[in-house]
């Protein structure tokens, strides 16, 4: 079996030559074994009717043992005359061709008439053991049945004619297959060339090329699907690579920037355990102060690290508890909050009522509550003004938080739900932001399936929109 493997064409082009030649050589074969039968039964049937008319044509008088007169006919055949009951009379056996002895039930069932049909013939060995074919007819006179009229002739003849086509055919066969192998090789080689410019495109491929793709033309159906998922499978492969590159970047930045929001209050706690061990621990008008902002830092670290752990499980895909809840309801629970964060700014409220959606009351709490800090951080403590608004749209509760502070730059608008990001860092940071906030809010929508978008004009303020489909509008 191995010595067969290795026999194999290894290649796609060879594979397919040495295969259709296979299969042309079957079908000469079989034509070849069809042609022999045809023709053997085509050459035996017409020799058959030659004699079936010769013997219907042949006057009594020649048919007379002693009569030379039917030598002539019997140049190259065997000729009998039977009786009823089945006795033979050799009239050929002086030529040295005798008859074949057939019984008299044979007779009977290969005789033929005269009503012009193919003759009905048998082949069968004379007493010489020469093969013959026979055909046999009736020798009637008078309306009445005198015998039988039984001719010969040796089948060699025929034979040799036909094993004679047979090597001519064959002879043209081997021919056909030589030429058919070199036509085959060409006609498919260049079939197959678009598969092998596909071979080298693939083999040149790598990470750095994989924006380019293949451009094939050709009208081969199966090279066009080939081409086309080769560049499919290029751009997913592409597209892997682009978002590995970005996560990677993202990981970084992310680390980076926690790194940095971590490395600020540990710094300002560092520093106060340093004065507090040169003395101040023994002075109270330095010792509280001291303690009451490494409070105020860890506090900030907990509430960093309580952000990072929820981006975390947020990105997991955790399942959040979507029950139906009341919007306004919500928002109406939560007023007492929102004027408490908005100190004397001026905060309006207008919700439509009944508006049911599917979500987690927490969740959805602190994405408000966030939205609104965030206003509350960027409009002036005397003069600024906060609009909370509930509406909807065809599929979901619309939720609006716009205030008059100070907006956003334009450059700035693609990257606020970006981690750690700050549009204003000084102010932010003093505020005890670490720009976590937004992208909370925005993970936390996404996970209810739901958008939040945002619209500002740099000095006159801002407005986040946050969509929640309504209830029967999931799928």
């Amino acid at each position: 079996m191995k010595r067969l493997s290795r026999l194999r064409p290894r290649t796609l082009n060879k594979q397919i030559v040495s295969l259709s030649c296979f299969i042309l050589a079957i079908i000469l074969v079989v034509v070849g074994i069809l042609q022999y039968f045809l023709m053997k039964d085509f050459l035996y049937q017409n020799e058959a009717d030659a004699m079936q008319s010769q013997l219907h044509s042949l006057p009594p008088a020649l048919l007379e043992p002693d009569d030379d007169m039917h030598q002539p006919f019997l140049f190259d055949r065997s000729l009998a005359r039977i009786d009823t009951s089945g006795n033979y009379t050799d009239l050929s056996e002086e030529n040295g061709l005798a008859s074949p002895r057939l019984d008299l039930e044979e007779l009977r069932r290969h005789i033929n008439g005269r009503e012009g049909k193919s003759a009905q013939y048998v082949v069968t060995e004379d007493e010489d053991g020469n093969e013959q074919l026979v055909v046999i007819v009736a020798d009637r006179g008078f309306g009445e049945l005198n015998g039988y009229l039984q001719a010969g002739t040796e089948t060699a003849a025929i034979n040799d004619v036909i094993k004679g086509q047979l090597q001519v055919f064959f002879i043209l066969a081997i021919v056909a297959l030589i030429a058919g192998i070199l036509l085959y090789t060409r006609v498919i080689k260049k079939a197959l060339d678009p598969l092998h410019r596909i071979i080298r495109k693939v083999e040149r491929t790598s990470a750095e090329n994989l924006s380019e793709r293949m451009k094939e033309e050709t009208e081969q159906i199966e090279i066009k699907r080939l081409t086309d998922a080769f560049n499919q499978m290029v751009e997913r492969i592409d597209t892997s690579f682009k978002s590995e590159r970005e996560a990677k970047e993202q990981m970084q930045q992310f680390i980076a920037d926690a790194s940095h929001e971590l490395r600020t209050p540990l710094t300002s706690i560092h520093g106060f355990l340093e004065v507090l061990l040169r003395g101040a621990a023994d002075k109270p008008e330095q010792l509280y102060p001291a303690l009451e902002s490494m409070l105020k830092e860890s506090t900030r670290i907990k509430k960093l690290v309580e952000d990072l752990l929820l981006l975390t499980k947020l990105d997991q895909d955790e399942d959040i508890q979507l029950r139906e809840l009341e919007v306004s309801s919500v928002i109406e629970e939560m007023k007492p909050h929102f004027n408490m964060l908005a100190g004397i700014r001026k905060v309006r409220f207008a919700a439509d009522k009944h508006l049911i959606v599917a979500a987690d009351k927490d969740k959805l709490k602190q994405v408000l509550l966030n939205l609104f800090y965030n206003a509350v951080q960027h409009t002036d403590s005397e003069h600024g003004e906060i609009d909370i608004s509930l509406g909807k749209t065809d599929r979901s509760a619309e939720i609006t938080i716009k205030d008059n502070g100070s907006g956003i730059p334009i450059t700035h608008l693609p990257y606020v739900f970006d981690r750690f990001y700050r549009s204003d860092s000084s102010r932010t940071r003093k505020q005890g932001g670490a720009g976590l906030g937004l992208s909370i809010s925005h993970s936390i929508v996404k996970a209810h399936h739901g958008s939040i978008e945002v619209d500002s004009e740099e000095g006159k303020g801002t407005v986040f929109r946050v969509l929640i489909p309504k209830k029967g509008t999931l799928k």
